[in-house]
């Protein structure tokens, strides 16, 4: 037994069964586009900045506590060679904090955008094609 559907139930089947967001237009003034790239740069870096402090803190504190009159783990060290490798842990902890916020920025930038969601198909009660399309799929002959 030979089963023909309508066009219209082809053109239906035919459709994709995800739908995409389209992307929003851009602002295209650029005193706008200036100040959000500013923003945007200036709560990048203060991220940087604070998860840097807080990587450090603990570096900060172990050190701090092996202090005893600038003699550290048996030598004798001067304040500013002491201060120069406090500072070298800090821009190494910056790095870090910089390598990490950056991963977290790059998944929030490329995954803000992309929403992708099944299509809502409304079925109308009392639409008599609707119903013989399920007849028809639902029997012997699929």
């Amino acid at each position: 037994m030979s089963v023909h559907y309508s066009p219209d139930l082809a053109a239906l089947a035919a459709r994709p069964d995800f739908e995409v967001s389209l992307p929003k237009e851009p602002d295209v003034s650029p005193v706008k586009r200036l100040s959000r790239v500013a923003v945007t740069s200036g709560i990048f870096l203060a991220t940087t900045f604070a998860i840097a402090v807080v990587f450090f803190v603990p570096v900060f504190t172990f050190n701090l506590s092996r202090v005893e009159a600038l003699e550290i783990a048996g030598e004798y060290l001067s304040v500013a060679s002491f201060a120069e490798q406090l500072s070298s842990l800090f821009l190494g902890t910056l790095i870090l904090a910089l390598a990490f916020t950056s991963f977290v920025a790059s998944l929030l930038l490329f995954a803000a955008g992309a929403t992708v969601r099944p299509k809502n198909q409304t079925v109308v009660q009392d639409d008599a094609i609707t119903h013989l399309t399920v007849l028809r799929l639902s029997g012997h002959e699929r």
